[in-house]
């Protein structure tokens, strides 16, 4: 079994976690922390995390912990110039790179060009029959396959068509945190009832799209935003993203 750990998050939460401001003297104040308490954490939280995998399935075979980590600038950047525009200038735990480096030497890790945390758990869960993904990030579930959402405390498994479900679920709604609008005025209800409706397939978002003036190019934009990669959407030998294509048949 590859256990697939959504690296960023963890380490995220842990240097977060270990930061501390002192006040030094009146109007005089620092920002510190303890990188090696949060390299503590990391291991706590991954050792905690995969035994919670291993329990809930009952799994007692050999196992491989993969970290995903993103790499910058990624793919999306240019596909759309808004997205997470609205993140720049947010700054990361100040023991976030240091940590991460850290990971990266202590770890077995995924890190490719161009692709962020979710594009290596989406592309590897898909390549390897027997993984599970474990994330915070509901958007994997746009991903065929086992997703532990550690956020939720949910177990998933699903199909193809579930996991297309999400996704063009997400075209529809959008994600504003990552700075994509999807289809004006279209939330979470309306989305889940236009695709259980008028069906889970690519015209159903375009025919959404073109109700708001909006040609099945706009659609497509945000769809490619939308995407969590999975290994049909990567070419291994070149290393580079093959952008998502709307159907032909659909």
């Amino acid at each position: 079994m590859k256990i697939l750990i959504d690296a960023d998050m963890v380490i995220f939460q842990a240097c977060s976690i270990v930061e501390q401001v002192i006040e030094w003297e009146p109007d005089f104040f620092t920002l510190h922390a303890d990188a090696a308490e949060a390299k503590r954490i990391v291991d706590d939280r991954v050792q905690s995390l995969v035994e919670k995998v291993l329990n809930h399935y009952q799994y007692t075979g050999s196992y491989e912990i993969i970290m995903c980590i993103s790499a910058y600038p990624n793919f999306r950047y240019d596909v759309l110039s808004t997205y997470k525009s609205n993140r720049k200038g947010k700054r990361k735990p100040i023991c976030y790179n240091a940590v991460c480096s850290w990971v990266k030497e202590e770890y077995k890790t995924c890190c490719k060009d161009g692709l962020e945390a979710d594009d290596c758990l989406g592309i590897l869960a898909t390549k390897h029959k027997n993984s599970i993904i474990v994330s915070g990030d509901k958007d994997m579930k746009q991903i065929p396959g086992r997703f532990f959402d550690f956020s939720r405390d949910v177990f998933y498994d699903h199909t193809a068509q579930e996991a297309d479900f999400w996704f063009f679920y997400q075209c529809l709604v959008g994600d504003a945190t990552d700075g994509y609008s999807g289809c004006p005025g279209i939330g979470d209800k309306t989305a889940q009832k236009l695709l259980e409706e008028e069906g889970v397939n690519w015209r159903t978002v375009v025919r959404a799209y073109e109700k708001k003036k909006l040609s099945e190019d706009v659609a497509l934009q945000q769809a490619r935003v939308a995407r969590i990669l999975r290994n049909v959407d990567y070419d291994f030998k070149a290393k580079k993203v093959k952008l998502w294509e709307a159907p032909s048949d659909d």
